[in-house]
């Protein structure tokens, strides 16, 4: 009986467990080793080749090129986040009027599928009948009117865009909550002792915010070197045009199910399960190396 009572607290978490080693931790702990296999993703064809899926994903230039991309994705909407979403965040502290729309406003893009952001902005950078160029030309921009997702040089901005807007009102709940957080007396004695309004907000503020700029930079890594939906919806599995707006979630479905369906001959489910393996390991590694510099930052403040 004294067991039962020290342990009841098991019986509460062990559906929520149980769930999570079937439909988690198993499919991860299976990829490992069917990444050692070649397999198509259907039929018995299979055979080892070891490690052969890792050497040539790691010789593969297209895999560089999308990590290359995502990494300028990640680096893009980091610094969106940290400079207009935190600046949106402490626009909302000061509480203005009508606060609670603004708010509902500017993180309703969150709520929306990224499929159904995708549709939307496909139609609003279309160049034969979105409004994005019609209103470029009445501003007297003309000169920038150009088929946005068509573009080698502008797809991948135009795709990075789409994202931040949509990631947006994340960045601006956590740093607003950070910033609710800040003891109303330390901004009162910077005050006190001459500092002016950015003095006050970059010594005393902006330090103490640092838990929600650590928050915010590993949840930005994870979402961004997992994107998938929009660049899918906006440019398409090969990453159009000539393959700038390919990034490893659309390099991965397209090496797993072929560039056409899913019964496609050029697919490579094995190729592209080890290929995912590459990627969990390098965003773990990552995610732990951020984690622990940032929270040094945090412990020096």
């Amino acid at each position: 009986m004294a067991w039962r009572r020290r342990y009841d607290h098991v019986w509460f978490v062990l559906p929520g467990l149980l769930f999570f080693a079937v439909f988690i931790v198993y499919p991860t702990v299976s990829a490992f080793g069917l990444s050692l296999f070649d397999w198509k993703g259907i039929g018995r064809d299979v055979h080892f080749v070891g490690l052969a899926n890792f050497a040539e994903a790691l010789s593969s230039w297209p895999f560089y090129r999308a990590a290359l991309n995502n990494l300028i994705f990640f680096v893009a909407i980091l610094i969106f986040q940290h400079t207009v979403g935190l600046l949106l965040a402490v626009q909302l502290n000061a509480r203005p009027r009508f606060m609670e729309f603004y708010r509902t406003v500017l993180f309703m893009p969150v709520i929306i599928s990224l499929v159904a952001t995708g549709f939307i902005w496909t139609l609003m950078l279309s160049p034969n009948i979105g409004f994005i160029n019609p209103v470029l030309r009445d501003l007297g921009l003309g000169f920038l009117a150009r088929a946005w997702l068509s573009d080698t040089t502008w797809a991948l901005p135009a795709v990075i865009v789409v994202q931040a807007w949509n990631l947006l009102g994340w960045s601006i709940i956590i740093y607003l909550s950070g910033l609710q957080n800040v003891p109303q007396e330390l901004r009162q004695a910077a005050e006190l002792d001459g500092a002016t309004a950015w003095q006050g907000f970059w010594h005393v503020v902006f330090p103490l915010l640092s838990p929600s700029f650590t928050a915010l930079t590993v949840l930005t890594f994870i979402q961004i070197f997992r994107v998938f939906d929009v660049v899918y919806v906006l440019a398409g599995p090969l990453g159009a045009p000539a393959g700038r707006t390919d990034v490893l979630g659309t390099l991965v479905y397209r090496t797993a199910f072929g560039a056409g369906a899913m019964t496609s001959a050029d697919a490579r489910m094995s190729y592209a399960i080890a290929m995912s393996v590459l990627i969990f390991i390098l965003m773990a590694a990552i995610c732990a190396g951020l984690v622990h510099t940032l929270r040094k930052r945090e412990a020096a403040v």
